[in-house]
């Protein structure tokens, strides 16, 4: 059970059964407990962006793991011991995994089901729009997502994608167009810890948010303000207490992005898809601009000229002080927590949005201050997140080191499954609910808590029963679960019932157990007996005769109870 409430994080009371979770939403009050950790007590934290100066533990390298990537690995841990926070950060900074496309693994020749443009294991990113394949092309595309984060060993890029993902969303089905989709993916990358400036320019012309948000549709005859608004309330100046942007500048913004467009024909015939400044349809007149933005005028331009309307305005808005707030408030939503208090405000995103706007917007050097802070690593920083399904289903499969697909053309059938259980959960890849992202990350009062429901905590109950008893199921009737005694080989003395439940509590849950906590897990480990060496005595006995089907069956038949138990704890839903 997962006995997660609204405002209740620590000292969760951990219970072992198969039923249904019970309701979570009954209302019931834990304020009047002292020891119940909400994040009502963040607004205590009082250390900002200076370095962090304590002792590296385990735990905060195990904090910076999950934060930074899907889970921790026990090898990535031994990775990171005995260096520096600096190192540390820098490694994962530069890290990067080169792109191989996605291919056509899709074909059911049994269904005579053959795409007409694209053969069998070659790549799709720049075929022509195909009405019946585009949907196979994009659950195509998706399960190649997963398998670039399954596959990734190191670094922060891949978490960095889903950042910007829920920032400056697009939704594959709505766009409905995979080389579109992928492109947009692409330029996710590129831009992933690079300039946040050249990130929105990007954006604002990639055909998949031209698709998305209507902009391919603005013309000087019917200005359309869909993105226009979504530029300045969403991506670049937020609903902060000083965004103080009128509708004026969302009219005057639309007429400056009036022009832009896409390519169709680049759509519908091989290639890359094109986006392109038509001057025919770009509105002349000039553009006034609000006292927020300094009065502002944009002279309207005619010929090509008017594109260079596009970077007068984007300069206008970035010389604001809020936008780069605005880009810190995010980045310490992500990747920090999910409610930023007063002190935060003034002791991490004041400074925060300096050092960002200091270096003309280039996200490193924020990131790298924000990873290296005392507010970082402090206490209550530690565990306050609920993982998101990408979080806990993606570092489940990682933390367990389940096996990945054998090669490209194995990854949409291998991958479905986390594909779908994930949208079960309430987050399905590149399907954000509507442009302002996904809901956990920006509404409030319950933020991260909206991941928990009745429905998806059954959800996620199966997920981590599923990689433990009886695997997920892929193509061919085949499925893969955790090798258990693969696992536990790994860790340092798997011997020490002690120890292993610790360890394995320090990698796949978000805070340290309690000793009532660690004795009901050692109870399975034990078989319901008192003594360690019930335990130890058993593992022993199998690492001695390891093909022994008869020891190795004893072994797993705890240790498949023992964590379940502990994943069912609700700090397996932290991180």
């Amino acid at each position: 059970m997962f006995p997660i409430r609204p405002g209740q994080y620590r000292h969760l009371q951990p219970q072992y059964q198969k039923v249904a979770p019970p309701d979570l939403t009954s209302g019931l009050d834990f304020s009047s407990d002292p020891g119940v950790y909400s994040n009502a007590r963040l607004k205590y934290i009082e250390a900002g962006l200076e370095p962090f100066s304590g002792e590296l533990t385990d735990a905060h390298l195990v904090h910076f793991l999950k934060r930074t990537r899907f889970g921790a690995t026990l090898e990535e841990l031994r990775g990171l011991r005995g260096k520096s926070l600096d190192i540390i950060i820098s490694g994962s900074l530069a890290s990067f995994t080169p792109f191989t496309e996605p291919v056509n693994n899709y074909n059911k020749v049994s269904e005579n089901k053959i795409d007409p443009d694209v053969p069998l294991g070659e790549t799709f990113v720049q075929a022509k729009f195909n009405q019946e394949f585009e949907g196979d092309r994009i659950v195509a595309l998706k399960a190649w997502m997963i398998g670039r984060i399954l596959g990734s060993s190191s670094g922060i890029q891949e978490k960095m994608v889903l950042f910007w993902w829920n920032f400056l969303p697009i939704k594959m089905w709505q766009v409905f167009v995979a080389k579109s989709c992928y492109r947009y993916i692409n330029m996710l990358h590129s831009n992933a810890l690079g300039n946040f400036k050249t990130m929105i320019r990007d954006l604002t012309i990639d055909p998949a948010m031209l698709v998305f948000l209507s902009g391919a549709f603005n013309n000087k005859e019917t200005p359309d303000e869909n993105f226009a608004r979504e530029l300045q309330e969403l991506f670049c100046i937020g609903k902060g207490k000083d965004a103080g942007y009128k509708e004026q500048d969302v009219q005057s913004a639309a007429r400056v992005l009036t022009g832009w467009t896409v390519n169709w024909e680049s759509i519908h015939s091989n290639g890359e898809p094109q986006s392109y400044f038509n001057p025919e349809m770009h509105h002349l007149g000039n553009k006034q601009f609000s006292s927020f933005y300094g009065n502002k005028v944009i002279t309207g331009k005619a010929g090509e000229e008017g594109a260079g309307e596009l970077d007068e305005m984007l300069d206008m808005i970035f010389a604001t002080n809020e936008s780069a707030k605005h880009l810190a408030r995010k980045l310490y939503t992500f990747f920090v927590a999910s409610e930023i208090t007063e002190s935060a405000e003034v002791n991490v995103i004041t400074p925060l949005a300096a050092i960002i706007r200091q270096n003309n917007y280039n996200i490193l050097p924020a990131l790298r201050v924000l990873f290296s802070s005392a507010h970082f690593y402090h206490p209550e920083i530690i565990g306050a997140l609920i993982k998101s399904p990408f979080d806990f289903i993606l570092g489940l499969w990682r933390n367990f080191d389940m096996p990945v697909a054998e090669s490209a053309m194995a990854e949409k059938d291998f991958y479905s499954a986390i594909l779908w259980d994930m949208s079960g959960m309430g987050m399905e890849a590149g399907e954000p609910p509507n442009v302002a992202g996904w809901t956990p990350y920006y509404q409030a009062p319950q933020y991260d808590k909206i991941w928990i429901n009745t429905h998806t905590i059954l959800k996620r109950a199966i997920g981590s029963d599923s990689m433990i008893f009886w695997g997920y199921w892929i193509s061919n009737s085949v499925n893969i679960e955790a090798d258990l005694l693969a696992y536990v080989k790994g860790f340092t003395v798997p011997e020490d019932p002690n120890l292993l439940i610790k360890e394995f509590a320090l990698i796949n849950l978000g805070l340290e157990l309690s000793q009532t906590q660690i004795d009901l897990a050692k109870k399975i480990l034990l078989n319901g007996q008192d003594q360690d060496y019930y335990w130890s005595g058993a593992w022993l006995t199998y690492m001695a005769s390891p093909n022994d089907q008869e020891s190795a069956t004893i072994v797993t038949n705890r240790l498949k109870p023992a964590f379940q138990l502990l994943l069912q704890m609700g700090e397996a839903q932290l991180m």
